[in-house]
């Protein structure tokens, strides 16, 4: 069915009183007179009412006599409402165009040599952005936190943040430590490539083996810091694995205007904004020593400084309840002296 046809049906069929007419007709061939006084009708709207059904091919009519009777067009009633709407493959290959251009285009203001500068705020953007990091993923191939942070860190620092919007968006999944992306229909094998920039597009594709040695050549700084209200002086102290990350993470979220991991946090978002707030590290952890526990000296570390700054209730937003179960956790675990 072509595209000009599809829509004259809809428009045709759009008037309460031709549907109305439409409707007497399926169920017999009737007159024009008759047509008339069933809907309460002047036969010249019933004329131009039959007029647009006739051009969008619904009815057909005949002479008998000196009748015109009208009988619906029973092969076009049985067409699908799919095939009604459905656009011709040339409508598609058009459309297809438009979306692949405005995708190529994305992708060149969003990446710089093959490296992500900075996240769209415009979620179809985000999207599109977030879709090249997912495409690293083979299909149903499941992957530990530090694959998934060697697969993302060769195209965005801020691992922290891509790596939830990929599970926020559902574009792969999460289970415990666990990641994986589902096999879609039309998954094609090897990873699409971002446009080429400089001649050197394809240049900037590095092999799993080379993402895992840099990584571990260059691994992040892990430590402790602060988030500070400089409007009334209340902090929130947390540790990470990376440090650079969680700061360009948190600062996203604050410019955001939302906070996904303390409540009493948002609230004060809400009401001073983010210009209010200020990241700061406390304390570097010394590059563990082989057969070190990393989390263990990392929780030890955070403890000391929730000890030392107490930020809870007016003084802070961490949670005092929270603070004496993760030392007793921590004690019971190592027999660590946070003393």
């Amino acid at each position: 069915m072509k595209t000009d046809q599809s829509i004259a049906i809809m428009k045709a069929l759009a008037d309460q009183s031709r549907l109305a007419i439409v409707n007497s007709l399926l169920e017999s061939s009737q007159y024009v007179e008759e047509i008339a006084r069933r809907h309460a009708l002047a036969p010249s709207t019933v004329s131009f009412h039959l007029k647009k059904l006739e051009q969008a091919g619904l009815v057909s009519s005949r002479k008998e006599q000196y009748y015109v009777v009208i009988e619906a067009n029973d092969a076009i009633f049985d067409t699908t409402l799919r095939e009604i709407v459905s656009a011709p493959t040339i409508g598609k290959e058009l459309q297809d165009g438009r979306m692949e251009e405005f995708r190529r285009k994305v992708l060149e203001s969003f990446f710089r040599h093959g490296r992500l500068e900075k996240l769209p705020a415009q979620h179809k953007k985000r999207l599109i952005v977030l879709e090249q990091f997912t495409a690293r993923f083979e299909p149903e191939r499941r992957y530990s936190e530090q694959e998934v942070t060697g697969l993302i860190i060769p195209l965005f620092d801020d691992y922290c943040t891509i790596r939830r919007l990929l599970v926020d968006e559902s574009l792969i999944r999460r289970e415990g430590a666990t990641y994986w992306r589902k096999k879609k229909a039309g998954d094609q094998a090897g990873q699409q490539a971002l446009p080429s920039q400089n001649g050197k597009g394809s240049e900037n594709v590095t092999n799993r083996a080379e993402i895992k040695r840099d990584y571990k050549q260059n691994s992040p700084e892990m430590g402790v810091y602060q988030i500070r209200n400089k409007a009334n002086g209340r902090i929130y102290v947390g540790s990470s694995k990376n440090l650079d990350g969680t700061r360009n993470s948190r600062l996203f979220q604050l410019r955001m205007g939302k906070i996904v991991f303390n409540r009493e946090l948002q609230k004060d978002l809400n009401q001073y904004g983010a210009d209010s707030f200020e990241f700061s590290v406390l304390a570097v952890l010394d590059k563990p020593e082989p057969g070190d526990t990393i989390e263990q000296s990392l929780d030890a570390l955070e403890l000391h400084w929730l000890e030392k700054l107490q930020p809870f209730g007016e003084r802070g937003y961490n949670s005092e309840k929270g603070y004496q179960r993760s030392v007793e956790r921590l004690q019971n675990q190592s027999g660590v002296d946070l003393a």
